[in-house]
């Protein structure tokens, strides 16, 4: 595919992505929950509310789901196995308008694509955790960091902080796949627009998908290492004192080729 051909084709995606969600006469475009129930299945309680404005809201405590694979509950909409194509021919737009509501010292996950298995190829964290390479990168003080990491072609996460926020404020997320690259940008009232590099995805040959809402991280409170068991992850939310969450994804804008 030439450069024109892969321009042109990203123009078109979005032009599709106004044209074919939106609410007649009034109002930001977003995508009908027929268009997502049809291609999302949920994990854990529906995130739809009644009725349906463009607005989805996800809690992983109050759903309390365990997929077996470990680091904490999560309540997320996944695309649909049949939907799913590999790295380099996946073409896809997500947008949304992100309130997160948690309390200091959580760490979620809002948004992300995985392989089928176990391979997490890019994240979007909100968390308020240590770490120096962050734009505040202090634990428990309220003050939550935007992080994305990319897992690149030589099997190495690329990281980017891309802004700060509090519990109650926003971000504007946008994801973009295709042509085996991905990038996301990041809006906060802080740091204003943020983006990281259109970075090559690592290729293992299976298929891809998209994940988003909450999927709140936790440990074992006395290892601080992954575990599968949820008593511990319960244990862990408790020591910490993270006793609700809630995020709000409005202006849900979903498109793919």
């Amino acid at each position: 595919m030439s450069p024109f051909q892969r321009a042109m084709r990203q123009v078109l995606l979005c032009a599709s992505l106004l044209a074919t969600a939106s609410v007649a006469g009034a109002g930001p475009a977003f995508t009908t929950e027929a268009a997502l129930r049809s291609q999302f299945e949920a994990e854990g309680l529906t995130p739809y509310p009644a009725p349906y404005s463009g607005t989805l809201e996800f809690s992983a405590l109050a759903s309390k789901f365990d997929s077996g694979h470990g680091h904490g509950y999560r309540n997320e909409l996944k695309l649909q196995s049949s939907l799913r194509r590999g790295v380099t021919t996946t073409r896809e737009h997500f947008a949304a308008h992100v309130t997160p509501t948690l309390p200091a010292g959580a760490k979620t996950i809002i948004a992300q694509y995985h392989g089928e298995g176990l391979d997490t190829l890019v994240k979007v964290y909100v968390q308020d955790t240590d770490d120096a390479k962050l734009t505040d990168g202090q634990a428990d003080n309220g003050v939550f960091d935007v992080v994305v990491r990319l897992l690149g072609t030589d099997g190495k996460e690329v990281s980017a902080a891309l802004g700060t926020l509090r519990s109650g404020d926003s971000l504007d997320l946008d994801i973009r796949f295709a042509d085996g690259a991905a990038q996301v940008t990041v809006s906060t009232a802080a740091q204003g627009r943020q983006q990281t590099a259109l970075v090559p995805i690592h290729d293992n040959g299976r298929n891809i998908y998209l994940k988003f809402g909450d999927y709140l991280q936790a440990l074992d409170p006395a290892t601080q290492t992954h575990t599968t068991q949820s008593a511990k992850w319960d244990a862990y939310y408790r020591l910490h004192h993270i006793d609700k969450t809630l995020l709000r994804f409005s202006d849900v804008q979903f498109e793919r080729e």
